[in-house]
């Protein structure tokens, strides 16, 4: 039985949550003093990714193979749906985060590029860590640029914390940023940053806590709220955004 990539990473989180032993990428804080005169910023392309509908802690999940496949099951129907949900607003993750920041940057002094575009191709493939940063880096395309960022989402979507009470769909994101030296030798800084931080044992992270306004109780609350959730969305990117920017600042 083949199994698909969504199911093996639920498998894998599954397994990070029960054992407790993850190896977060080490935080290093941006030396704003140290690098006064950068300026410009080209970012690599990130891996794909696609929104997604979550449970954490889903007592399927004690099962084995078996129980993920069956809770699985029961999320198609509300990932189906938020993909519909996405489509009416024709709403891009990728795009949403990409304006923000490059404007966030702006107001901070940068000037941010993508000269390869926002996302991979499919080929040649790129060897990345488990939380999507790469493993080598390429030089940077654009003469002009004097540091590249490595910038990946890890889960983005709707997230519950759990099946019982107390326990809303949220808006989450978590991104991975990673600033090098435009030899793709020196690391300058790195940070995780988690929107609606459900995951247990991963360690210390910067945190964004959601906006209460899109707290969803259940799939019901999820489906009669419309493309409010979407909303919610498209706030927590622009915030993540917004933070990373604010983490480079120099002043």
């Amino acid at each position: 039985m083949q199994l698909s990539p969504r199911v093996i990473t639920v498998l894998l989180l599954s397994l990070i949550m029960l054992s407790g032993c993850v190896s977060m990428p080490t935080s290093r804080p941006f030396n704003a003093a140290a690098h006064a005169d950068l300026q410009q910023i080209e970012v690599l392309p990130m891996r794909e990714t696609a929104l997604d509908v979550l449970i954490v802690n889903n007592p399927g999940h004690s099962f084995g193979l078996i129980g993920v496949l069956i809770a699985e099951s029961h999320l198609q129907t509300r990932r189906t749906w938020l993909k519909e949900q996405v489509a009416a607003k024709q709403f891009d993750h990728v795009e949403t985060f990409r304006s923000a920041f490059a404007e966030a940057m702006e107001r901070e002094g940068y000037t941010v590029s993508w000269p390869n575009g926002s996302v991979e191709a499919a080929k040649p493939k790129i060897s990345r860590k488990m939380w999507g940063t790469r493993k080598s880096y390429p030089a940077p395309t654009e003469p002009a640029a004097q540091a590249l960022l490595d910038v990946n989402f890890g889960f983005v979507g709707l997230a519950s914390a759990g099946s019982g009470d107390g326990a809303p769909y949220r808006p989450t994101v978590i991104l991975t940023a990673r600033l090098m030296d435009a030899s793709g030798k020196t690391e300058l800084f790195q940070e995780v940053i988690t929107h609606n931080n459900v995951f247990p044992n991963t360690g210390s992270t910067v945190q964004i806590s959601p906006d209460p306004a899109h707290a969803y109780p259940d799939f019901d609350a999820l489906k009669a709220a419309g493309t409010a959730p979407v909303e919610g969305l498209e706030q927590a990117f622009r915030r993540v955004a917004e933070r990373l920017a604010q983490l480079l600042s120099r002043t």
